[in-house]
């Protein structure tokens, strides 16, 4: 788990110290960070939407960057950093489910 932080870690570095980061960066790290494996499929679509499928099969269909970060953030105070396998959002909820096999639903 550890490894995988730091890996992250040097990894940010070395894109911060090359170029400044480009949005598709970010979703591309923050990709990697979630599925805690490798992403089999990334795409922005020209109306801003970002896929991801995880080579596990985890999928992800996100509208906002604020999105994004949130997951992040669940996936880093809720799954201990071990990937999500499953995410809703609804008007007052996140309903998740963490690749251990946790599932929680927060308010916003």
């Amino acid at each position: 788990m550890e490894k995988i932080a730091l890996l992250a870690f040097c990894t940010s570095a070395l894109l911060i110290g090359c170029n400044s980061p480009s949005q598709q960066d970010h979703f591309r790290q923050a990709s990697f960070e979630l599925c805690n494996t490798e992403v089999d499929i990334y795409s922005v679509s020209d109306d801003g939407r970002v896929r991801i499928v995880c080579s596990d099969g985890s999928k992800f269909a996100l509208t906002e960057t604020n999105t994004l970060e949130t997951m992040q953030d669940i996936n880093i105070d809720y799954c201990d950093g071990e990937g999500l396998g499953k995410f809703n959002e609804s008007t007052r909820y996140y309903s998740f489910k963490c690749k251990s096999g946790t599932l929680l639903s927060i308010t916003k």
